[in-house]
């Protein structure tokens, strides 16, 4: 069977695994659910769910945590309340909010279990054993109980006189354990910044710096290529011919860098920037034998980036892809008008920001992950291969036109 390439097929596949007892695989399913829509509520209850039965009870609160600040109200925020009180073990209040998702929604098998459970806990036996046995004709037959930590012995036998002290079982501790300082350090910073794009302020701050660089320091690029022409290529991403330059290409940056940045995050745009101006560079000189490589290059590897990823999702950041198409035709096309002779470099850089684009997309691994893992190498390779290739080949299609604008008839 092939891995799922959508969240919803991933959601399917973790509550199928859920109700076979599978739940630390449960658990990856639900993940990757989250990792390609990590506003989807039933993702994050799904984790809750699964990681509930690992006994991974820190993340369970997480979870639920975060489902609730997605659905404030309705059968999910009621279900995450349910989960929440069962780790507090106040199995009354529990009762209430499962009977509250069963009112909102009756076809959650899941909800029917959980209540029983709470019953079972309360010392409700005949209820409890109604519950789960409806659960189990809504689930398949599936057998819920193990999703669920174990019944205490007070519970199961109320009327029974108290054990001794030294004979109870203890009560099991969660897995969780507080972040390290630092750790905690470096999530307050995401908070506080989460507003902004640092990587691309970062890239705008540089490209000024060496803008204004020979100004201050007369003679220091001639200092810098005395060692070598080659370190030209790796200084290029924040070298720009001229003031107007420089302004509308970081314009052009932030406006599209941004974007970028919030799909890839900040660690793969640099890689991106970086990337795309020092081989596009390379690039262009090697197979274009064209010169010009600059920060236009690098900036056109970002945007080459943002459509690689409608080109793969389809729809992102209030763009599509036809939008995407238009304002790279616009671009060249201005290119071409007024600065033709850095039209082979930008088209390099382009290029290389396909590639880089796919190859750094945000869950365009898991599924090969996944294949791997069932010894499905065959089918692993070809669902990485084929976009890979696509893109090669348009990539191709790119140089060819850089090649004819250099030297061929459109020069």
């Amino acid at each position: 069977m092939d891995a799922p390439a959508g969240e919803q097929e991933y959601l399917e596949q973790g509550q199928a695994l859920l109700w076979k007892g599978q739940a630390r695989e449960a658990a990856a399913a639900f993940a990757c659910a989250v990792q390609l829509a990590p506003n989807l509520a039933p993702g994050h209850l799904g984790l809750a769910q699964a990681n509930l039965a690992l006994g991974s009870y820190g993340l369970v609160h997480m979870a639920c945590r975060r489902a609730q600040e997605l659905e404030p109200s309705g059968a999910e925020a009621a279900l995450a309340s349910a989960l929440l009180f069962v780790l507090d073990r106040r199995y009354d209040r529990a009762l209430e909010a499962a009977d509250q998702v069963i009112a909102t929604d009756s076809s959650l098998a899941y909800a029917h279990a959980l209540r029983g459970y709470c019953l079972r806990q309360l010392g409700r036996e005949y209820e409890a054993a109604l519950a789960e046995a409806k659960a189990a004709r809504m689930g398949g037959n599936a057998d819920f109980r193990a999703l669920f930590p174990p019944v205490s012995p007070a519970s199961q036998a109320p009327n029974a006189p108290a054990a001794p002290e030294q004979s109870r079982p203890a009560p099991r501790q969660p897995d969780w354990r507080p972040s390290s300082k630092f750790r905690r350090r470096i999530i307050r910073f995401r908070f506080v910044t989460r507003a902004y794009s640092l990587a691309v302020t970062t890239l705008i701050i540089l490209n000024i710096v060496f803008f204004l660089a020979p100004y201050l320091f007369p003679g220091i690029f001639l200092q810098v290529l005395s060692f070598g022409v080659w370190i030209f290529y790796f200084i290029a991403p924040f070298i720009n011919a001229g003031f107007l330059n420089l302004l509308f290409t970081m314009l052009f940056l932030y406006f599209f860098g941004r974007w970028v940045e919030q799909l890839y995050g900040p660690g793969r745009l640099l890689l991106i920037y970086l990337g795309s101006g020092i081989f596009g560079g390379l690039l262009s000189f090697l197979v274009v034998q064209g010169y010009g490589a600059g920060a236009a290059t690098a900036v056109l590897g970002v945007f080459g980036a943002l459509g690689a990823f409608l080109w793969q999702k389809g729809y992102a950041v209030g763009l599509t892809l036809n939008s995407w198409l238009f304002w790279l035709a616009l671009n060249l096309a201005l290119a071409f008008a007024f600065a033709p002779g850095f039209l082979p470099a930008e088209m390099s850089g382009l290029a290389i920001g396909l590639l880089l684009g796919v190859i750094l997309l945000p869950g365009f691994w898991t599924p090969v992950h996944i294949r791997l893992k069932r010894g499905q190498r065959a089918q692993a390779i070809g669902y990485a291969l084929k976009p890979i290739l696509l893109t090669l080949a348009i990539d191709a299609g790119l140089l060819l036109l850089a090649a004819l604008i250099t030297h061929g008839p459109l020069g």
